[in-house]
């Protein structure tokens, strides 16, 4: 399961750092936050759904190894705040990563076999891994109650510059100890993820070709496999 997007999760979605010690030098105001945020706020009630390439890096410093998959992710919000989500991995290795609420289910066809969990099981078992993508899902006021959140710089992200937050929990229920969050300035909304673990290993998560508010039927995030398929039901 070492490939299932090992992590956290980012709760009350959308949404960790290695060299937990390393600062990055804040040189953007510190009073330019607030106006970040409501920005953010904006673009968080406005966005209905996102179709988007994702990049994840897994970096293990205790081996110095790292592990990279590629895929795209569907994501529709709800009011209620479980809304669903799917990855489809094309690389390394093909892999469907769904939730629904909160079901999980990840499937593997190289060994014929789909995982049934629920988002609070897969968090702490750490095989589901980001459940939903801080920063997207969840209001501002969510985020500014589970975590500290700091402003450290601009920095351009594939060309297109983007503001890096740092999250640090307020509390002990997180499985990383800080997440930093590079928000599109243009659009208001994530663009990568850096998690940082207790060990020092990180991953980090960056979303491509964000296609904000497409269709999307909700029978898309419905993982299909043939009869045969080995089920490991966890729920």
């Amino acid at each position: 399961m070492k490939r299932i997007l090992s992590g956290a999760v980012i709760l009350s979605l959308l949404l960790a750092v290695g060299g937990a010690s390393h600062r990055a030098e804040a040189s953007v105001a510190p009073q330019l936050l607030p106006g970040i945020l409501s920005k953010m706020e904006r673009a968080h009630q406005g966005l209905q759904s996102l179709k988007a390439g994702i990049v994840q890096q897994k970096v293990n410093t205790q081996i110095n190894t790292k592990d990279t998959d590629y895929g795209t992710l569907l994501y529709k919000p709800a009011a209620n705040g479980k809304g669903r989500m799917r990855i489809d991995y094309t690389r390394p290795d093909a892999r469907v990563f769904s939730v629904i609420g909160e079901s999980v289910v990840f499937y593997q066809p190289r060994i014929n076999q789909a995982l049934k969990t629920t988002v609070a099981k897969a968090s702490k078992g750490r095989t589901g891994g980001y459940s939903q993508l801080v920063g997207l899902d969840s209001s501002v006021k969510t985020l500014a109650g589970k975590f500290n959140i700091e402003l450290l710089r601009d920095e351009a992200i594939d060309g297109k510059m983007a503001t890096q937050l740092r999250l640090v929990p307020k509390g002990a229920g997180e499985s990383f100890t800080s997440l930093e969050l590079w928000v599109d300035t243009g659009s208001s909304l994530p663009v990568q993820y850096k998690f940082h673990e207790r060990n020092g290993d990180y991953t980090i998560v960056k979303l491509t070709n964000l296609e904000p508010n497409v269709k999307l039927a909700d029978d898309l995030f419905v993982v299909k496999y043939p009869s045969g398929t080995k089920v490991v039901d966890k729920i």
